[in-house]
């Protein structure tokens, strides 16, 4: 056995003379090209094939009679059937924000009926208070108000502070937020 390892410290310790190492390295490069070609064309024919089955269908056709298929023919009916798809309408700007709005109150109403951080009373006035908001808006302001943390104070139960000391309540503001004025940024998403 100890022949064998001095033969494999020999080995992993053996540079060849710099020269015969750039001959080596460019016979390695050699004989992995067809290789790497090889595997690169086995790639191509691959996908080519998988966008065949996906295509046909959507065209209409059988893919039993398309079973030999050039390739360009395989990408030119792609692209036929790419540009053929009609444009998909582009919501406005109002319409996402309306959108991701209505998104956060569902969110917000499902995590508040688990939680018991507010009282029933109060959850229920904060979601009415969240769904009526974008409602009142809308009539004034075609646009989403710009992005800021919304200051509500609610009403809660008498609660102790943790000095003992009884907490006092602040009045709840019924009113909506004003519009703010229409931003040239991007939309901001509650997200």
């Amino acid at each position: 056995m100890a022949p064998n390892v001095a033969l494999a410290d020999s080995m992993h310790n053996y540079q060849p003379k710099p020269g015969k190492r750039n001959q080596e390295a460019s016979e390695l490069r050699k004989t992995l090209k067809p290789l790497m070609e090889k595997r690169r064309r086995a790639r191509i024919n691959e996908s080519l094939n998988q966008l065949k089955t996906l295509i046909l269908p959507l065209i209409g056709k059988d893919n039993s009679r398309y079973s030999k298929l050039e390739k360009a023919d395989i990408l030119e009916m792609t692209v036929r059937f790419l540009r053929d798809i009609p444009p998909v309408q582009a919501q406005n700007q109002a319409d996402r924000y309306k959108e991701g709005y209505r998104a956060c109150v569902e969110r917000l109403s499902a995590i508040l009926g688990k939680s018991h951080v507010l009282t029933g009373e109060a959850s229920n006035r904060l979601l009415e208070y969240l769904q009526r908001s974008p409602e009142l808006c809308s009539s004034d302001c075609n646009h989403p108000p710009k992005p800021q943390r919304p200051r509500i104070v609610l009403q809660v139960s008498p609660r102790t502070s943790q000095f003992g000391s009884p907490l006092q309540n602040q009045p709840s503001s019924h009113r909506p937020a004003p519009c703010p004025p229409q931003l040239n940024s991007s939309i901001w998403r509650p997200w």
